[in-house]
């Protein structure tokens, strides 16, 4: 909660910046498999003075679970591996504003070899670093994302799954 307290000044916001690049870390807890660590990189597009923005994204994670292999004999999936591609729109009702950010769009979801079509919802805060160094191309971002999508394991009934994303990670704006 302390995070959405910082408030850009306005002296500090990078309107003469229409892009950023970031890498992101954190934790990828997929429905019935427990969090894993997560890392990835998004791309940013902004326009209209930063109140909207279109986000390309890539991460990668786990679906690693000490439970399951304690009470199952079998391998769920082919794989351990996920992936996630996300293309997301965003509105930030106050740039310039402790307020988050709020994103919605679609995401290819590669979880244990089997590829997933996902509705992606969240929101975060792109927090430039102006405001507390003198850096103007550097910030820090955090995101929260909820991945939903319906999934079927081992032939039973189909069920919607929701898989949370939570990151944090740097900015360079150009």
């Amino acid at each position: 909660m302390t995070i959405m307290l910082l408030l850009p000044s306005p002296a500090s916001a990078q309107s003469g910046f229409r892009n950023s690049a970031s890498l992101t870390s954190g934790l990828y807890a997929a429905d019935g498999f427990g969090s894993n660590f997560y890392y990835g990189a998004r791309f940013n597009h902004y326009f209209n003075k930063w109140r909207y923005f279109v986000e390309g994204s890539i991460g990668f994670s786990s679906l690693q679970s000490e439970v399951l292999q304690d009470l199952t004999a079998f391998q769920v999936f082919d794989s351990e591996g996920l992936t996630a591609i996300e293309f997301l729109f965003g509105y930030d009702p106050r740039p310039l504003a402790g307020l988050p950010y709020f994103v919605g769009g679609v995401a290819s979801i590669n979880q244990g070899g089997q590829s997933r079509f996902a509705y992606v919802v969240g929101f975060g805060k792109h927090i430039p670093l102006a405001q507390f160094f003198k850096v103007k191309k550097l910030g820090i971002r955090y995101d929260i994302r909820d991945h939903i999508f319906r999934q079927k394991i081992n032939d039973a009934g189909s069920f919607i799954s929701h898989n949370l994303v939570f990151s944090l990670g740097i900015q360079y704006y150009f």
